[in-house]
């Protein structure tokens, strides 16, 4: 039998006898609670809780979106923390945080009861002053909504990659030009992107942007004598080089120009801050011996020498300067290469040397750089 309320079931002034004949026959409900779920004006109180976080591995300033319950639909309402990184990528301050315990806020772009989409933070170069990006590494997300506080586990972020040294190069003074074609490894230090760097694959999809260039990078073992932490090798195209008579920095005689280097990873918009380095504005230069020469000036014509090795698309003017007493003036000529620079045609300008004379051969590069003696050729009758 279905009970009715009466709205004088409470009234004390009725009468003991009417009270028990009423409650017996139809009795009097008990009111509705704040868990009585058949009440539609008491809100349900949901479980706060985290289930998933996409995707599994993210970097620094991307979305993640947290799946589970108990979320507020308005942004406003929902409060998300990151906390408890495993390491600080050593450029990373300990005073960059937004509050003193070490906790990250993170911006809620998306809300749904369900559903949170973040934006993961971390500090940008500008905003610390010059320094490069910084933020949590392995951390776990702290969500405060409808006034409960849940933890995840830890996710798994990646950092901003960022190009610490040039920590080898094949010019074998560091902080010396690089030299363009020249296949001994250089070596560059990238660290940054954190411990998952490797798992994640990020690590072998990491390349350097140098003059518009796209340059492939092999990852190396960060022991050895370089201390190459985070290290790859690369070798600079040997079209990098330009001519352009810039002293190199550290060594003399020898030209470079700065170039930018950017780190970047294959497949997203992720980038380093350029890092400035000296490469040589010519190529890697070697000259083959070649025996002694001689040549009759009553032969008349212009007999050749080859010269093979190296960079020798650089070389303007061939020397010819006299062992002899002042009777056997210095003479010039213009030497011929070819497109590769591995060998250059060195004609004998005869009409301009004296029989009997030795001549030394010199050879000088578009910054007048002498090669020095690189052979001689006596001129008989």
């Amino acid at each position: 039998m279905r009970k009715i309320t009466f709205p004088f079931c409470n009234e004390v002034l009725l009468r003991p006898l009417l009270i028990v004949f009423i409650l017996g026959s139809f009795g009097c409900s008990e009111e509705e609670g704040p868990n009585n779920v058949n009440n539609p004006n008491i809100p349900v109180v949901t479980k706060l809780e985290i289930t998933e976080t996409t995707p599994e591995i993210v970097f620094w300033g991307e979305e993640v979106t947290i799946n589970g319950t108990g979320f507020s639909a308005k942004l406003e309402d929902n409060f998300v923390w990151l906390k408890n990184e495993t390491a600080s990528l050593s450029s990373c301050p300990s005073d960059n945080r937004n509050d003193s315990t070490g906790w990250r806020k993170a911006t809620v772009l998306k809300a749904t009861p369900t559903s949170l989409t973040i934006k993961v933070p971390y500090k940008t170069a500008d905003q610390n002053g010059g320094k490069r990006a910084c933020g949590v590494v392995d951390p776990s997300i702290s969500i405060t909504a409808n006034g409960k506080t849940v933890v995840s586990k830890k996710i798994k972020l990646l950092g901003i990659p960022y190009i610490s040294s040039i920590c080898y190069t094949n010019s074998l003074f560091q902080g010396s030009g690089i030299i363009p074609g020249k296949e001994l490894e250089n070596q560059i230090s990238i660290p940054g992107v954190g411990v998952y760097g490797s798992s994640s694959g990020i690590d072998n999809k990491m390349k350097l942007l140098v003059n518009g260039a796209v340059i492939p990078l092999t990852k190396i073992e960060s022991t050895g004598p370089t201390n190459c932490a985070s290290g790859y090798k690369f070798v600079i195209p040997i079209d990098f080089a330009t001519g352009i008579c810039t002293p190199d920095p550290i060594r003399p005689g020898r030209f470079s120009t700065m170039m930018d280097f950017v780190a970047i990873i294959e497949g997203t918009n992720i980038q380093s801050e350029k890092f400035s380095y000296p490469v040589r504005t010519f190529p890697e230069e070697s000259i083959e011996s070649f025996s002694a020469q001689r040549a009759s000036k009553g032969a008349g014509g212009n007999p050749e020498i080859k010269i093979k090795g190296k960079g020798l698309n650089w070389y303007k003017e061939a020397r010819f300067i006299s062992t002899n007493s002042a009777g056997c003036p210095m003479t010039t000529i213009a030497p011929v290469s070819n497109v590769a620079g591995t060998e250059l045609t060195v004609a004998i300008p005869l009409a301009n040397m004296t029989a009997g004379c030795t001549y030394q051969i010199s050879l000088i590069n578009t910054c007048n750089i002498s090669t020095g003696q690189i052979g001689q050729v006596t001129i008989d009758p």
